[in-house]
């Protein structure tokens, strides 16, 4: 068998899952920045804009 005992295989499954899981939730953001910068220009031009509205 691969692993020795069960425990190491759940602990090396958990570690898995949670590579997995950051992986894709690193993935999401840097989507949602890309489109977000895509749409209303880069993150100074956006702040500075949100700056000048409310004055």
């Amino acid at each position: 068998m691969f692993f020795k005992n069960i425990s190491k295989a759940i602990l090396w499954l958990k570690r898995k899952v949670v590579l997995y899981i950051a992986a894709i939730m690193i993935g999401i953001s840097n989507v949602i920045y890309e489109e977000e910068k895509m749409i209303h220009g880069d993150f100074i031009n956006t702040e500075q804009k949100a700056e000048q509205d409310s004055d």
